[in-house]
């Protein structure tokens, strides 16, 4: 589908990249990758392409309020590692991108150029965060599109104070996400998304029905048993659905005591690193 060749002389096709697949196809067919090819190594010039399309995706005042940091010294590989529950396909990756919300430089190149000013607070975080996710997707398509596969740590933003210590972080910076990619070893089939008619709505917002979550549930729990190998019979899948909802599943990953727990170091390491003020009202604002 819509098949894009590389301009004569570009990168792309410096390194060999005739011909990719169109960028729908990329986009659809993208999946996380959890099992890579540990003996091969990504280029250098097929890395820095990855980067350059993180650094060019679209930014709200061109303030482009992000940073990436290539991870290649085992000890600090190690510190993250630890961070991020040991999750074991993350050593088979050979490269490794800390993406972090980054307004310091913002503040900084501001500073040096002779003014300096309160650029802080939800909005300015907010435009950070967004413009940082824009750049992690372009990261992942362009990998998708170069043949290797990638998975993004969220579990790295649960622990900001350790993230900060361990990357040596100013303050209006935090690490957000690891982007692990590489040649991937084993390809998993996509998962299950809400469909079309839950996700997208006309002119005003369509609340969601039992029917809705149940189809939605039913499908994924379904697909995920497949993949696992198992073979049941209408009533047992139902007696499964019945112990494992969804409203049983992800209370039981995401506990209220969990995300407390993450809301205060986050809330607390946004107030102390300068991304939102004091107040005596309410010290996230």
């Amino acid at each position: 589908m819509f098949p894009w060749k590389p301009a004569a002389g570009s990168i792309l096709g410096r390194i060999g990249v005739e011909n990719l697949s169109g960028l729908i196809d990329v986009i659809l067919e993208r999946r996380s990758i959890r099992k890579f090819d540990k003996n091969r190594k990504i280029p250098e010039e097929v890395s820095k392409l990855i980067l350059e399309a993180g650094i060019n995706a679209p930014s709200a005042g061109n303030i482009q309020p992000r940073t990436f940091i290539i991870v290649e010294n085992e000890n600090v590989k190690a510190q993250l590692y630890e961070l991020c529950e040991k999750q074991r396909f993350m050593l088979d990756a050979p490269l490794w991108i800390v993406v972090c919300v980054d307004l310091h430089r913002h503040l900084r190149a501001s500073e040096l150029s002779g003014v300096k000013y309160d650029f802080t607070g939800i909005l300015p975080y907010t435009f950070a965060v967004l413009d940082t996710a824009l750049s992690l997707e372009n990261m992942v398509l362009a990998a998708e599109a170069l043949g290797l596969g990638s998975v993004i740590i969220g579990s790295v933003i649960e622990h900001p104070e350790k993230a900060k210590q361990i990357l040596r972080l100013p303050s209006h910076c935090l690490a957000i996400s690891i982007l692990c990619i590489g040649y991937p070893a084993k390809s998993p089939p996509k998962r299950k998304k809400w469909n079309y008619e839950v996700i997208v709505c006309k002119d005003h917002y369509r609340e969601i029905t039992k029917e809705d979550v149940e189809n939605y549930w039913k499908e994924l729990m379904v697909a995920g048993l497949k993949r696992a190998g198992k073979r049941l019979t209408e009533e047992e899948i139902n007696e499964i659905l019945k112990k494992r909802s969804y409203g049983k599943a992800y209370s039981a990953h995401y506990t209220e005591e969990f995300i407390r727990e993450v809301n205060r170091k986050l809330i607390s390491y946004l107030v102390n690193n300068g991304f939102l003020k004091r107040s005596n009202h309410n010290k996230a604002l």
